[in-house]
């Protein structure tokens, strides 16, 4: 009987260590080396749960990598994109499902749900990366690149058309100094804005995230030096629009 019990115990065991899962099989498999969306990551929640969120298909699962109450590996949730930020679906738990939205707030994640008639939620704060900023400017597109090229370019050209106006000759010395003042001008005023909804996004995790420390992951001087540099080189000529990113 005994060598029954323990036969049984092993095979337990074996099928639990089986579909057992690490963070770092989840980051190797569905998040490294590609751009991510903004719920995609690995989340710890107030209660301890370590959970592992990332797209499949059209839709994006969650998975348990540790918890007090769920085996690891379990499903945890299955969500469907309604924006950027909020995401809606089904969250499981050891008492059973619940249906849920999660709202993504910089590297704080909010979910409330409701069971059998009775509201819940639950915070969690990003474990990976931890600054996905960051990582997702490893991966940028064709797409994202043009678009980024395509805003330079044009505050370049709205500049040349008000030194034009003014009166400066094009191709001379004082319509290239004319030129580079104001679109100088024109990032100042493009990096305060991304530092002003930076710091809304900040604001809004401080306060959802229940005073949790996050990653500053917005850098306004790189990001102004990094305009600037490329807009000079449109300006001088040693850049042209497709090639922006290697000046």
């Amino acid at each position: 009987m005994k060598k029954i019990l323990g036969i049984i115990i092993l095979i337990l065991l074996w099928c639990e260590n089986l579909y057992a899962v690490s963070q770092t099989d989840i980051i190797n498999q569905y998040l490294k080396n590609r751009k991510l969306d903004p719920i995609e990551g690995i989340w710890i929640y107030d209660a301890g749960l370590v959970e592992a969120i990332y797209k499949s298909g059209n839709s994006y699962v969650g998975v348990v990598i540790k918890s007090s109450q769920m085996r690891n590996g379990a499903r945890s949730s299955d969500l469907r994109k309604g924006s950027d930020t909020v995401y809606y679906g089904t969250a499981y738990a050891k008492a059973g499902s619940s249906p849920a939205n999660f709202k993504v707030f910089g590297d704080t994640l909010r979910v409330d749900g409701n069971w059998k008639g009775q509201s819940w939620s639950n915070t969690a704060n990003r474990i990976w990366p931890s600054d996905i900023v960051a990582h997702n400017a490893k991966f940028k597109t064709k797409k994202d690149i043009a678009k980024e090229e395509q805003v330079i370019a044009d505050m370049v050209a709205d500049a040349q058309k008000t030194c034009k106006v003014i009166g400066f000759e094009d191709g001379s010395e004082k319509f290239a100094d004319c030129t580079l003042k104001l679109y100088t001008q024109k990032v100042d005023e493009l990096v305060a804005s991304r530092q002003a909804a930076y710091t809304t996004t900040q604001g809004q995790t401080t306060t959802q995230g229940s005073g949790s420390n996050v990653m500053t992951i917005y850098d306004p001087v790189r990001d102004s030096n990094a305009l600037f540099k490329r807009g000079q080189g449109l300006i001088n000529g040693t850049c042209t629009l497709g090639n922006l990113s290697t000046c």
